[in-house]
């Protein structure tokens, strides 16, 4: 019985890869934009970052990194439209890099934060799991008009 068992898990997982291998962009986009988690996947062949931006109006927003440049999308009541637009450049000025300190300490004190900067970027953080007991790992998304315009992980500890 337990042979069986092993087996069934292990074929499960088998397929449960090759619907991950063969997943489109669409459904990857959808999914991510369901469970408003981040993930990495394979589309199309290649390896994928889907970043859940946030929710803007009705709709959530989602991005796509494959390779160096990112893809917009916006699902709207589970319909997956492509945005073909290009965020700008987060201004790194003095001011912003303020706004960007007081979320990530907001994020670790709280567990999530977010505000807009004097230029109007949404800048939001949240914790994702201790590494160890006085470590955090810290996810910052910054967006404008909810497309991203940088992403990224980091260990404070302290």
């Amino acid at each position: 019985m337990r042979k069986i068992l092993i087996l069934a898990v292990k074929l499960a997982g088998v397929l449960l890869c090759g619907q991950a291998f063969g997943a489109s962009i669409d459904e990857t986009v959808g999914m991510v934009a369901q469970t408003r988690q981040t993930t990495v996947a394979t589309i199309n062949g290649r390896d994928a970052e889907i970043i859940y931006v946030g929710r803007f109006g009705d709709c959530d927003s989602v991005a796509v990194r494959s390779g160096k440049h990112y893809q917009h999308f916006r699902v709207c009541s589970g319909r997956v439209q492509a945005r073909n637009t290009v965020a700008p450049s987060w201004a790194d000025d003095q001011g912003s890099q303020r706004v960007l300190a007081a979320v990530v300490r907001n994020a670790i004190f709280y567990g999530q934060s977010a505000q807009v900067d004097e230029n109007g970027y949404l800048i939001t953080a949240r914790t994702l799991g201790a590494v160890e007991a006085s470590c955090k790992n810290v996810e910052v998304v910054i967006s404008y008009d909810g497309d991203l315009v940088d992403r990224g992980l980091k260990r404070i500890c302290g």
